[in-house]
């Protein structure tokens, strides 16, 4: 089986309610982390999981939220950095369509696309508490291009597997990947953080250097965060992901600050 590195690349930062993230949140508090695409190397394809966020108008903001970074630019410097462009992209994967994922997805022009048939049918109508974090326009214009609508878990390549992992979303997806430290498992927005991961963290620090403090859960497997559409789907694709990965500490969340700039495996 191909074993691949996986280049964990930052395209932007992005600020959200601190409600987003965590139940015992508020609306006032804003925390700031990453927004990454992630270049699996290796197998004779190159292959990238995520097409960032659209870069921020003429107030610092993207549909409302605060963004540094992200759009062309975010992309092709963040691709440029491992020595590659959009043009050259083998098989471009949305983890899901929310607009901090799919924002530049029209720049893959040479790229089999690939959507969960779950996420494609209910992103043009999401449920009202998605609806600002959907764009339509970021995506129907794919109908156009290489895109592949699958259903469910699919082998992409050898050694690069996809997970259907709703919860999230109808269709968020995640990948199985193996490395040379074993099967990584990219969760997608399944989990957003470790504090998703690890319920007994008690604390984390955003790109500003702004800390916040949280209680620990013993009492669940995983934390979970608000931002959800099936809050029982989401803890049995959170198990899921777990058992497809060769230990529970090769599970990478989404937006987690720690991976900025990690090659894994």
């Amino acid at each position: 089986m191909a074993e691949y590195k996986i280049h964990v690349l930052k395209v932007a930062d992005f600020s959200v309610p601190l409600t987003m993230l965590s139940l015992v949140g508020d609306l006032n508090s804003l925390i700031t982390g990453p927004v990454f695409i992630w270049y699996i190397e290796g197998g004779g394809k190159k292959i990238l999981m995520d097409a960032g966020v659209a870069a921020p108008d003429s107030q610092g903001l993207t549909h409302g939220f605060p963004v540094s970074g992200g759009g062309e630019e975010g992309i092709r410097n963040a691709l440029a950095s491992v020595g590659t462009t959009p043009e050259e992209i083998d098989i471009l994967v949305l983890s899901h369509l929310h607009i901090d994922h799919c924002s530049e997805a029209t720049l893959f022009k040479n790229s089999r696309i690939l959507v969960q048939k779950r996420e494609w049918e209910t992103a043009f109508n999401p449920i009202p508490t998605m609806r600002a974090i959907y764009d339509a326009s970021m995506f129907s214009p794919l109908e156009q291009m290489d895109l592949a609508i699958i259903d469910g878990d699919y082998d992409i390549a050898d050694g690069v597997r996809a997970l259907l992992a709703p919860g999230h979303t109808q269709g968020n997806m995640g990948l199985a990947v193996s490395t040379a430290i074993g099967t990584v498992v990219l969760a997608g927005d399944a989990a957003y953080t470790n504090y998703n991961l690890d319920p007994l963290l008690t604390e984390m620090v955003d790109n500003t250097g702004k800390r916040f403090e949280f209680p620990p859960r013993p009492d669940l497997p995983f934390r979970p965060q608000p931002a959800h559409v099936n809050l029982t789907e989401w803890f049995d694709s959170m198990w899921k992901l777990v058992a497809a990965a060769s230990s529970r500490s090769l599970v990478f969340a989404g937006h987690e600050i720690t991976l900025e700039g990690k090659v894994i495996g």
